[in-house]
């Protein structure tokens, strides 16, 4: 046999590796002061021990001399403190497990005492419980431990109420304040120099104990102060500067009778104003922009829009079916289908059980809040409007609000109220927001560096969430795989949806107050048309001058040298005419200023817009081609043709060898016929689809590619291509528009009701699937897609399905949104229609009318082809 020896020169190894910086090791020993059940705990450091009178002399006998003029820390604390046995045990004992089993202690590695090793050379321990009549105290030099001295010095002194104190000497100043230089011969009395706390050491104890109130729970919490020389250091979180986000997006995973999932997104007016700036440009917003109190009241006018938009529950299944999407991006994907249907059933499971394991450690909650601190964002409208809506106590500065961000910046991980490790900033990126930020539009994204937020998990026992020794991670099993494939989803997939949804709400919310800048073609048209008018009224005065001139030459009689007399009749004239001049000048002076605003304009905003204009290109002529692909595609595949031709053709091949049959045509070839001229028809539609888009993408279009088209023939032929579907599904469509003409595109009105119907097709699956687990979205009667004439050019589709939801229904037509899950829907379907029908006038809105389940569900389409004509 063989015996396992350790060199006491781990001490220094584990010390210096695991505890990796020294804030983390302040950290551990404020975290041990806790789990003592402390109401108040101090942070002390001092220029040498002469500053520091609080110890008996008899004590500051075991100080060996060389230690007392050096730099030092003192912990101290009202805990509960330490027995004999437990200082022996729970202290002297490296990698203790005396805390493992004690409800609510933030340690269970027995390894935070080493950071007393990670911050000097030597410790004092003082120490006294109220279950002993004595203190104790005992004095390491870690340089004798790590050289293999097993024993060090303890005394024992009289009773004092219970408490710890930790003395570490030849601490390093600038561990601890930033301007540390300045110390090393003065102390406070003799200096005017402020002391600057390090700014990661703050930031590390603001966050310890959570600043975000994110925990309901009645929880001990202890004051924690930092002092210097016996000088108290101020060590607040700045709470206010928080008033300064302009969102926080929040959730909360936790199970409930209407769901499992919750989050939403809370915008500030700031918010508002910002985007109203980013959509109409710098230049226009300095003449379209309100006031501060205006961007609120607009905020508080639709707020229940907003709510309804931007507030969501997911249930369980529905967070099933987030979970599966996302995991199966993690495997591959096999094409053979008895494979997939494998891999399907073990994504399926992996998904329900991730479910299952956060149910151990719900609640989680969290929330995100964002920033803008660009210079002409971040002070004039951020700043500023907080400041003047009274959201902030005082009127920060761009500074103020870069070194909180950089002090303060990430996303922080809690167990209820204690922060768990050193998670959550640029350097510990653990929900990868960085990574993300180079997926889908970056400008939905969070920039880590200006965003402030927790996540806050109940593990009350650290059965599931445990921190690695570094305390730079969590250690890896089922329950926290779970967690992060939870915060995963929630972070960059319905955080970004939201940012997106937001966004687009703006758009339409200040469309609505007339804020958005005009088309710069027609603004362009309008000036051309002053300018028209300006050049009239040149020439008016012009020949009004001319007039005048004349005029004068005839009334005017000269008398002497100084004196000029007009007849009054000339007199009137002159000043009829002046007037009429001063007015002309006035209004062609209000049109040149129009116009060089207008031009500044249009030069800053011509690189915009050729890219905007590119972009939206891309996006529209893509996405349509996509769509028309998918749809015409489907439609073939619905058309009912024999499936399998081959058997028709050997037949016929062995049996006209033999002889020649009038039924074996009738049988064999007609169906064969029949479903080639079925073919036939849909190519001749793809063709006209192609020619709509050449027309109207490629070349100018022109009225020469319009048709008139009945609206009913276009519904049947659609009805036609659906059957096999519809009959199958025991779905109607019913079309009572049976005169209704539109002078149209060739082949667009097919595109924009194909659309419209498969949405229907869609949401009556999702009712009918919904009505299984609940009753209340059961349908009596058959269930039927209508379209029904409105007015006298106008047409309704409705249908008995689920309707639009609250949260889609103020963003439904903008591009890339889609109320069907993510894995599903693409977002640019009824954004094209839209497209589409203003390509010749017309146009698609959601009516009012509510259906059953309190959800808008009525489209109205428009065509106002005869207005243009």
């Amino acid at each position: 046999m063989k015996k396992i020896v350790i060199d006491p020169r781990v001490i220094k190894h584990l010390g210096r590796d695991l505890i990796t910086s020294p804030e983390v090791a302040v950290i551990e020993l404020v975290k041990n002061s806790i789990d003592a059940k402390a109401k108040h705990i101090n942070l002390r450091l001092y220029n040498n021990y002469s500053h520091y009178e609080s110890l008996p002399n008899y004590v500051r006998a075991a100080i060996p001399k060389q230690y007392l003029d050096l730099p030092m820390l003192i912990v101290e604390d009202d805990g509960r403190g330490m027995t004999n046995a437990a200082l022996d045990d729970g202290f002297l004992k490296i990698a203790t497990d005396i805390k493992t089993n004690e409800e609510g202690t933030l340690g269970e590695k027995g390894i935070g005492r080493l950071a007393t090793q990670r911050l000097g050379t030597a410790l004092l321990v003082e120490t006294s419980s109220v279950e002993e009549s004595q203190t104790s105290y005992v004095f390491i030099d870690w340089n004798d431990v790590i050289n293999g001295v097993e024993e060090v010095p303890n005394f024992e002194g009289p009773a004092t109420p219970h408490h710890t104190r930790l003395i570490i000497f030849n601490v390093n100043l600038e561990d601890y304040i930033d301007n540390a230089m300045q110390f090393e011969q003065l102390s406070l009395d003799n200096s005017n120099v402020q002391v600057q706390i390090n700014r990661e050491l703050k930031s590390a104890l603001n966050f310890l104990i959570s600043p975000f109130d994110n925990s309901k729970e009645t929880l001990p919490i202890p004051q924690l102060r930092f002092y210097f020389d016996d000088y108290e250091i101020d060590i607040t979180f700045p709470y206010d500067i928080l008033s300064l986000a302009e969102s926080i997006h929040s959730f909360r995973f936790e199970s409930k009778q209407n769901g499992i999932l919750s989050y939403g997104l809370d915008i500030k007016p700031w918010f508002i104003e910002r985007v109203h700036r980013a959509l109409v440009k710098a230049d226009a917003f300095n003449r379209l922009k309100k006031p501060h109190d205006f961007y609120r009241d607009m905020l508080e006018r639709n707020s229940i829009r907003i709510e309804n938009t931007l507030k969501t529950t997911a249930t369980k299944e529905e967070l099933k079916d987030l979970f599966v999407s996302i995991l199966s991006d993690f495997y591959a994907v096999t094409e053979d289908e008895q494979k997939k249907e494998f891999f399907d059933s073990f994504i399926e499971k992996k998904a329900l059980s991730a479910i299952d394991e956060l149910l151990k450690i719900m609640p989680i909650t969290g929330s995100i809040y964002s920033f803008k601190q660009g210079a002409a964002i971040g002070d004039k409208i951020i700043i500023d409007a907080a400041y003047t809506l009274k959201q902030t106590t005082k009127r920060y500065s761009l500074k103020d609000l870069k070194y909180f961000l950089e002090d303060y910046n990430g996303i922080k991980l809690y167990r209820n109220i204690f922060r768990i490790g050193f998670l959550g900033n640029k350097e510990s990126d653990w929900i990868k927001l960085q990574q993300f930020r180079t997926k889908g539009q970056q400008w939905y994204r969070f920039d880590l560096g200006n965003t402030v937020g927790y996540v806050a998990l109940s593990d009350a026992g650290q059965k599931h969430i445990q921190e690695i020794s570094s305390r730079l991670d969590i250690s890896e099993n089922e329950t926290s795989e779970a967690f992060k494939l939870l915060i995963n989803v929630v972070f960059n997939y319905l955080f970004y949806i939201l940012n997106r949804k937001a966004n687009d709400l703006m758009k339409t919310l200040l469309a609505e107050e007339g804020l958005l800048e005009e088309n710069l073609s027609k603004r362009v048209k309008k000036n051309d048309a002053a300018l028209r008018e300006m050049m009239k009224r040149n020439k008016r005065m012009q020949k009004a001058l001319a007039d005048v001139s004349e005029h004068l030459g005839r009334g005017t009689q000269i008398s002497g040298t100084d004196k000029v007399a007009l007849p009054q009749r000339s007199y009137a004239f002159l000043t009829d005419t002046f007037k009429k001049l001063d007015a002309d000048i006035k209004a062609d002076s209000s049109v040149q200023e129009s116009t060089a605003v207008l031009l500044s304009e249009a030069d800053a905003q011509l690189k915009a817009i050729e890219i905007e204009s590119y972009n939206n290109y891309k996006l529209m002529a893509n996405g349509l081609i996509t769509e028309t692909i998918t749809h015409e595609l489907h439609s073939l595949s619905k058309t009912g043709i024999t499936p399998d031709a081959s058997k028709h053709f050997d037949f016929l091949k062995d049996y006209f060898v033999q002889s020649s049959s009038v039924r074996t045509y009738n049988d064999h070839v007609v169906p064969i016929k029949n479903s080639y001229s079925n073919i036939s028809g849909k190519l001749d539609q793809i063709g006209n689809l192609y020619s709509f888009l050449e027309t109207t993408f490629i070349k100018k279009g022109t009225y020469d590619e319009f048709i008139h088209e009945n609206i009913k023939g276009v519904i049947m032929s659609i009805r036609k291509n659906l059957l096999t579907t519809v009959k199958k599904e025991k779905i109607e469509i019913i079309c009572n528009a049976d005169d209704l003409t539109w002078f149209v595109p060739k082949g667009v009105l097919l595109h924009v009701f194909y659309n419209l119907i498969n949405n229907s097709l869609y949401w009556i699956d999702i009712r009918r699937k919904r009505a299984q687990s609940d009753r209340s979205y059961a349908h009596s009667g058959p269930d039927a897609i209508m379209i029904e004439e409105y007015g006298v050019d106008g047409i309704v589709v409705y249908d008995t399905g689920t309707g639009v939801s609250k949260s889609m229904e103020d963003i439904l037509f903008e591009p890339l949104q889609s109320g069907k899950p993510l894995s599903e829907g693409r977002g640019m379907g009824l954004y094209i229609v839209r497209k589409l029908l203003e390509s010749f006038g017309g146009e698609i809105e959601l009516l009012d009318e509510r259906n059953e389940y309190g959800n808008r569900y009525k489209f109205l389409l428009v065509s106002n082809t005869s207005e243009e004509l």
